[in-house]
């Protein structure tokens, strides 16, 4: 099929770039496509969505029955606002930043995007430093709670997150959902939604600006020492218009989701939850797991969902094609609306590719679309799109619109540096780190290397070829 009338098909931009060349045999890629205006902040979305489609389903977890306990943009709106109120009503300490330690969850959310609502940030950190310790030795999420300096704190468990937070020293405000009679001093989360909205939430809301903070994310890298990443609202608005651009069936399909992967990391928590955020979507929260005795309920919740687009990182696509393999009622039910699949996080190995395509084409009678970007936490996470049909693993796409790509000669590969307003601002209380992250020309080096799938055509795209100094990502992204 022509690559444009696929474009059309699948409601995709063209396949175009422009491409500058340098005499050091540096060149740049960019997108001809400007960047259009994108909102101010992330709770403009929630606003434009309670106000045009209110009785919309927007989110939904497993409730304790079994069932669904779902929210529409009204709901989840007028908890918002009563949540932010009772956060003025605390009188938390400024510029400090409300802190999650547990996994995604309805009210996790509502305080998420309450937070940002009246410009504080939130950091959501993984669960896995206060679950998956040995001899209650919490010294990590201890260090980086004294990092992070934190205002308010929440985790969804007492009895599960307590003692991580009794031994940590923080004179923060503690809020549990469950359990919070059993900390001194902790707050129940029900407590936050009781408080009436006043004036004050959209004041502060009206005072945000683009560079407002929005949220922390934490990353280590290679060196094993969290650094703190500001992601500010224009870098996670800006980055959804910029998919939203080469994906242009986001503005006539609202995306549905059924989405495990974690806020704690960017591919989840910026690039999945703010599609739906900014197109007035659907997103359940997935409560399985790529792992053994959890992925079962990943492919029930997938089942009952029947998701528009579906996000995974390969070794998530690994453990669910069994199943789909197995039961072509499963396969059906998966497939029946879905546009396509989207892996990220690390390479899909072509084994996968080729089964997923197998799959698609039994249950179908045609292939899906597989596609995937390259980013990072410093990127809000989106810098390249594989906006286009491809035919094999290994291409990252090409750069989206406000993003452009250098590549500079490194050795026997090719660095690519990104400049954009994508790219975060530097990393907090981190002067030294931050200027080392940038070049004389302002580009971030992200420390990832690539090269033209056609040295003649750019527009072909880019074939990621690793980490310039080491490779060590998991096909699970981690």
């Amino acid at each position: 099929m022509d690559a444009m009338v696929q474009a059309s098909r699948l409601g995709l931009a063209p396949q175009r770039v422009v491409r500058v060349q340098f005499d050091d045999g540096s060149f740049v890629l960019r997108s001809p496509q400007p960047l259009r205006p994108y909102a101010r902040c992330i709770g403009e979305w929630l606003e434009t969505w309670a106000r045009d489609t209110p009785d919309a389903f927007a989110f939904a977890e497993r409730a304790a029955d079994g069932g669904w306990r779902t929210l529409n943009w009204a709901q989840t709106r007028e908890r918002v606002g009563r949540i932010a109120q009772s956060l003025l009503g605390l009188k938390l300490a400024p510029q400090a930043p409300i802190v999650v330690l547990s996994d995604n969850a309805l009210d996790h959310l509502l305080l998420l995007l309450a937070g940002m609502h009246i410009g504080r940030a939130v950091c959501t950190v993984s669960s896995a430093y206060c679950r998956m310790v040995k001899d209650g030795n919490y010294s990590k999420i201890h260090g980086i709670l004294n990092t992070l300096g934190a205002a308010l704190i929440y985790a969804s468990d007492a009895a599960v997150y307590g003692p991580a937070l009794a031994s940590s020293g923080q004179h923060a405000v503690v809020v549990f959902s469950q359990g919070a009679d059993s900390y001194p001093g902790a707050l129940r989360f029900e407590s936050l939604v009781q408080t009436a909205e006043g004036p004050a939430v959209m004041d502060a809301f009206r005072a945000i600006t683009p560079d407002t903070h929005a949220k922390y994310l934490l990353t280590s890298g290679s060196t094993g020492h969290p650094k703190v990443v500001i992601n500010t609202h224009r870098m996670l608005c800006a980055n959804q218009q910029m998919i939203a651009q080469v994906w242009r069936f986001l503005d006539e399909e609202t995306p549905v989701l059924a989405d495990w992967l974690p806020w704690s990391h960017t591919f989840g928590g910026n690039n999945n939850l703010n599609m739906v955020l900014r197109n007035g979507g659907f997103l359940a929260i997935d409560d399985g797991r790529p792992l053994p005795g959890q992925i079962e309920r990943s492919v029930r919740n997938l089942c009952e969902v029947r998701p528009t687009i579906h996000f995974n990182v390969p070794r998530g696509l690994d453990m669910l094609l069994p199943f789909l393999e197995g039961d072509d009622t499963l396969a059906q039910a998966f497939f029946s609306r879905l546009r396509g699949v989207f892996y990220a996080g690390a390479g899909i190995p072509q084994s996968t590719w080729d089964r997923l395509q197998a799959l698609a084409l039994r249950i179908r009678g045609e292939p899906i679309w597989l596609t995937t970007s390259w980013g990072s936490t410093e990127t809000s996470p989106a810098i390249t799109s594989a906006h286009w049909w491809l035919g094999k693993a290994g291409n990252i796409g090409l750069p989206m619109p406000g993003v452009e790509v250098k590549f500079v000669p490194n050795g026997e590969k090719l660095e690519m540096r990104v400049r954009g307003v994508n790219i975060f601002p530097g990393y907090r209380d981190a002067p030294q780190l931050t200027a080392q992250a940038f070049d004389a020309e302002g580009y971030y080096c992200i420390g990832d290397a690539g090269y033209l799938a056609d040295a003649e055509h750019a527009e072909q795209g880019i074939v990621f070829d690793g980490r310039v100094a080491e490779d060590f990502k998991l096909n699970s992204g981690t």
